[in-house]
This record gives structure tokens, C-alpha cells and sequence, in this order.
């Protein structure tokens, strides 16, 4: 049996980008901190992703940036596609301007400073298996030890920032939390760092990184094309779950094929995942328990970038945690500001972008090249709903948008619907209850909004 300590504060499950900074924080106030990772601690920061960090977040945090081994390249922005290739939209945001990292040596600093912050216990190549109870009340944490051997840690409260797959949601007693994500609302993605000589090839916008809409090459998801420097590139695709099995091949075709143009390639990493590509869970807290980073689906679901909000959440659950323990009452009413700050920041974004992501889902191809050509919707109006719940369109700029798309009329009106919706949506999560009390009234009113755009896609394939 190991010498380990059983009794904390704060357990964090997963040290990826959101559980270290979660730990970190948390830490930091003096709390007794653990945190666990099924991973050896070696390995801790490789995942498969995009990699791409805006540099807002380290301000905010009040962290070092990026640098030395850990970065790759700077970044200005984001640039999107039609799938033609003819229509870009820049897409300039501070949270978007920043960093592409690498994985692994980023991961490790994120985790070396949690510990230097004073963890009390990092426990690597261990499980969460399950959720302990008292009183209805999450206290503490069932794992499986690198020995084989299970045992149960006590905490006041636990923060889950295990992934995607956490075994700790699907388990969670909780009538808030929502266990199981609907398969439509998570892409499968595949992706592959090159590495060729700059004399072979070069890296395409290095300062940019690049989305491609194409329903035909990459069903319900995109084609990424990232830089990592004047050498190497982080390329890939997502594409809906019915093509498990597939992905690669579409990948191999449609992104390897079209993207590298030179024989001479080195493969530094390959592999696959899940991601979550819609609004966070209705609520990522109870009683003792806060999810944070793709366990509560804190993913942009434009491009299905999750470090930045990881982070984000990380701190806010931290701070929540903090306070809870200091006035002795972990109850979900304590807890509750930790969703407020969640929903009421990138989840009021999210929520918008969701709504875009699933009628850009349903375009076709001609309709995707024809809406982007004629600006019917255009970054600037993209970043101006998502980003502040609004958006101002002159009589004018209404009059144009109109004459561009008379020869497709129930476009116009699908992505004026879909624009309406988004600046409704986004200001409904700005507006975020306070209280717990409110927050059924609250849901009942995105979910009617969520049905109006569903019902707006039923009648436009009945129509055609």
C-alpha cells in the first residue's frame, strides 16, 4: 500500500490545462490540494489538438506566456474558408490572437507551477472510478491507485476536469448535470504534426490559423490547418460520429493529400479523439462538485478549440471552491457562481456559436459558398453577436445583405433568422440567473430558442 495522504480540501481529477490551473489557484490560498491524472506524470499535456492559445488568458491569470521550447509560433487570428476556397473571413479577437503551443512542454510547465504552487499530492497513473457521497453531497473520490489498488480519498469539494470521456459525469447523482452529450453535438477529429524542409514546401498563412467548411470533404465538421513553425504544420479534420471508421481515410484524402505537397515529410504525431462542439452542460456544478474544460463541453464549437476556456474555467472554479471551503458550506447554492461566471463569459459565446455551428452543419456546400461570397454572414458579424450579444445593422447594411442574396431568398431569411437567434441567445447567457431559484425559467427559454432554430431546419428540408 502507498504512503498517501487521504483527507484534502480540493481534489482535482485530470491535470490537464483546466485541472492545473484549477489546482494551482486553489493551492495558492493554502488549501490542501490533490490531483490525480490516469497518465504517467511524463505524459502529461499530450493530447490531440489544435494547440492554439490566445494570449488574454495569461493576462487574466496573471502567467507567464508561452515561451522557448513551449512555443511554436504567434498568432494574429483565425481565418475561415468557403469550401471553394474563393471566400475568407478573417476572424481578428483578442482571444484568438496568441500562441500556437506545444503540447507536452506546455502541459508540463502548467503542471510543474500547480506543484510549485503547493499541491499537496500529485498521484499519476491513477483512476477515477467513482464519486463518494454524504448527504447528497459529493465528499470524496473513489481511485484506483498505479498499484492496482483502490482506494477512497476525502475531500470537501471535487473538481472534474477529466475529459470528454469523464467516467465521473456519466456517474454524478445530480438532477443539473447532464451525463450522456448527444453524439450530433461532439465531432470525431484525426489530425497529424508534419514536419518537411522549408525548401520543399511553405507553411501556408504562418500567422494564421485556418478553418475550411466543406460538407463534402469533412460531413459536419471542418478542415484545420494550423502552423507550428516555418516547418511543420498541425493539420487535421473533424467530422460527424457516423464516421467512425472513416476519419482517417477522409483525412489521408482530403487534408494530407490537398495540404502537403512534398514527399519529403516527417510524421511527429498522429491520433484521434472526441470532441464537444456545443454549448456547456446546463449546469457544471452541485452539491461538492464542479466540472471544468470537455467534461462540461467548455469547447468552442466553431473550431473546437478548449485550452483557452479550460483555463478560464480552471480559475473560476478554483475562486468558487476557495470560497465555498471558507464559509464551510459546499452546497451548489455556494457553488452556484461558478456557472454564473462560466455562462455569463465564453458560455454566452459558445451558445451563439452553437447555434451557427448547427445551420452551418446543414448547408450545403453551394449554400456555404454562396453565403460567404456575398457576406450574408460575415466574421465581423460572427465576432460582434458572439462576442458582446449584439448586433447593428444599419438600414443599409440590411438593404445590401438583401440585394446579395435575392437570387437565394430562403438563405437570406435562414441566416437572418439564425442571426436574430444568436444575438438572443447570447444576451439571454449574459443574463444568466444569480440564483439557482431562477435558473429553471432561464432554461426553459434557451431550450425554446434551441427549438425554433431546430423547427427553421425541419421546414428547410421539407422544402426542398
Amino acid at each position: 500500500m502507498e504512503n498517501i495522504q487521504k483527507s484534502f480540501d480540493v481534489i482535482v481529477v485530470g491535470a490537464g490545462t483546466g485541472g492545473t490551473t484549477a489546482a494551482r489557484f486553489v493551492a495558492k490560498k493554502g488549501l490542501d490540494v490533490c490531483l490525480i491524472d490516469r497518465k504517467q506524470k511524463a505524459k502529461i499535456g499530450d493530447k490531440i489538438c489544435g494547440d492554439a492559445v490566445g494570449n488574454e488568458i495569461f493576462e487574466i491569470l496573471k502567467i507567464n506566456h508561452p515561451k522557448n521550447e513551449e512555443l511554436s509560433c504567434h498568432i494574429k487570428g483565425a481565418k475561415l474558408y468557403s469550401p471553394n476556397l474563393k471566400k475568407c473571413i478573417t476572424l481578428l479577437d483578442p482571444k484568438q490572437t496568441g500562441y500556437v503551443v506545444n503540447r507536452i512542454e506546455f502541459g508540463q510547465r502548467l503542471l510543474n507551477e500547480a506543484l510549485d504552487a503547493g499541491v499537496k499530492q500529485f498521484l499519476d497513473k491513477t483512476m477515477a472510478l467513482d464519486l463518494l457521497y454524504k448527504n447528497g453531497t459529493v465528499n470524496g473520490l473513489q481511485v484506483k491507485l498505479k498499484n492496482g489498488e483502490k482506494v477512497n480519498l476525502n475531500a470537501k469539494i471535487v473538481i472534474d476536469a477529466s475529459g470528454f470521456y469523464s467516467p465521473l459525469r456519466k456517474k454524478v447523482k445530480s438532477s443539473l448535470i447532464e451525463k450522456q452529450v448527444l453524439k450530433e453535438d461532439s465531432i470525431l477529429c484525426y489530425r497529424e504534426i508534419v514536419k518537411f524542409s522549408p525548401k520543399d514546401q511553405e507553411v501556408k498563412d504562418p500567422e494564421y490559423i485556418t478553418i475550411i467548411l466543406d460538407q463534402e470533404k469533412a460531413p459536419g465538421g471542418y478542415i484545420w490547418y494550423f502552423p507550428k513553425n516555418e516547418s511543420t504544420i498541425n493539420i487535421g479534420i473533424g467530422t460527424f460520429m457516423e464516421y467512425r471508421g472513416k476519419v482517417k481515410d477522409l483525412y489521408k484524402k482530403n487534408v494530407f493529400q490537398e495540404y502537403v505537397k512534398t514527399r519529403n515529410v516527417d510524421i511527429l504525431s498522429s491520433g484521434g479523439g472526441v470532441v464537444p462542439v456545443r454549448r456547456p452542460l446546463w449546469s457544471c456544478a452541485d452539491n461538492g462538485f464542479m466540472l471544468v474544460g470537455d467534461a462540461a463541453c467548455q469547447v468552442n464549437p466553431l473550431h473546437g478549440g478548449g485550452i483557452d476556456p479550460s483555463m478560464r474555467a480552471g480559475y473560476h472554479a478554483a475562486n468558487s471552491a476557495i470560497h465555498a471551503i471558507e464559509i464551510g458550506n459546499n452546497s451548489i447554492n455556494e457553488l452556484w457562481d461558478y456557472n454564473y461566471k462560466v455562462m455569463t463569459s465564453f458560455g454566452a459565446e459558445f451558445a451563439s456559436l452553437d447555434l451557427l455551428r448547427i445551420v452551418l452543419q446543414t448547408l450545403s456546400n453551394d449554400d456555404l459558398n454562396f453565403g460567404l461570397e456575398r457576406d450574408l454572414l460575415s466574421g465581423e458579424d460572427v465576432l460582434e453577436i458572439s462576442s458582446t450579444g449584439s448586433l447593428n445593422l444599419s438600414l443599409v447594411d440590411m438593404a445590401v445583405k438583401a440585394f446579395k442574396g435575392i437570387s437565394r431568398p430562403n438563405l437570406l431569411l435562414d441566416l437572418n433568422f439564425l442571426r436574430i437567434k444568436m444575438k438572443e441567445i447570447s444576451k439571454f447567457y449574459k443574463n444568466f440567473p444569480h440564483k439557482l431559484t431562477q435558473f429553471p425559467e432561464w432554461k426553459e427559454k434557451i431550450i425554446e430558442i434551441y427549438d425554433k432554430i431546430n423547427k427553421m431546419i425541419v421546414n428547410k428540408k421539407k422544402s426542398k
